[in-house]
């Protein structure tokens, strides 16, 4: 999938999760199972499926009279395109300036910390 930012709602987004995590293509009747206890409808799934289709984050192989869908667009392409606007909206680009705020509003735990030196050093 080519690096072009990709504008996903939050009910595309639930779909797309569902799509990422399954092994094999899935009918709108899979995704609406594995959107249990939320209620979806069959006709409201196919709509978003459709969304997803002409937005090209996702792609449909017909057997038969069953569509199977599946994503085009890679989880770890979408997160860092959305961490990238993330941090380009509120923190100028900058990850400095984001953990500067987690520390300054006692976001970050003393393990954080840690964990973010250890990451950081150089060898």
């Amino acid at each position: 999938m080519s690096p072009a930012k990709h504008t996903i709602t939050d009910a595309e987004y639930s779909i797309m999760k569902i799509l990422w995590s399954s092994e094999t293509p899935m009918t709108v009747a899979d995704v609406v199972n594995a959107l249990d206890g939320s209620h979806w409808t069959a006709s409201t799934v196919s709509t978003f499926l459709q969304r997803l289709l002409k937005k090209e984050v996702v792609s449909c192989e017909k057997r038969g009279k069953t569509n199977l869908y599946y994503p085009l667009l890679k989880q770890r392409d979408y997160d860092l395109q959305e961490t990238e606007t993330f941090l380009s909206k509120l923190y100028k680009g900058s990850v400095k300036n984001l953990v500067a705020a987690l520390y300054e509003n006692q976001k970050l735990s003393k393990e954080d910390i840690s964990e973010l030196k250890t990451m950081f050093e150089l060898e």
